[in-house]
């Protein structure tokens, strides 16, 4: 079990994983997770960092900018895919 340390911590939010972070949920029924992470990476300037599965409704974890190279859409534009959580960096 984890335990904290420092008492003096504060609780903040983010994630020290670098850019913002940014978990898609991808229903595979409509679009594949290719198809997605495909769209990611040469779309919307994405780098993957996870993937949950591949059928049903799986998560993709992705890193960048999430802005189409032609307009200002993110990949939660495309039909099958929805932002469900957003982590930017901490400071």
């Amino acid at each position: 079990m984890a335990t904290v340390t420092n008492t003096n911590a504060a609780v903040v939010a983010g994630n020290g994983l670098g850019p913002t972070t940014y978990v898609f949920a991808v229903t595979t029924g409509t679009i594949t997770m290719a198809a997605t992470i495909d769209l990611a990476t040469a779309d919307y300037g994405l780098t993957v960092v996870g993937v949950s599965g591949t059928t049903g409704t799986a998560y993709l974890a992705c890193q960048g900018a999430n802005v189409h190279h032609t307009d200002a859409d993110g990949l939660e534009s495309e039909t099958g895919v929805a932002l469900t959580a957003t982590f930017a960096q901490n400071p």
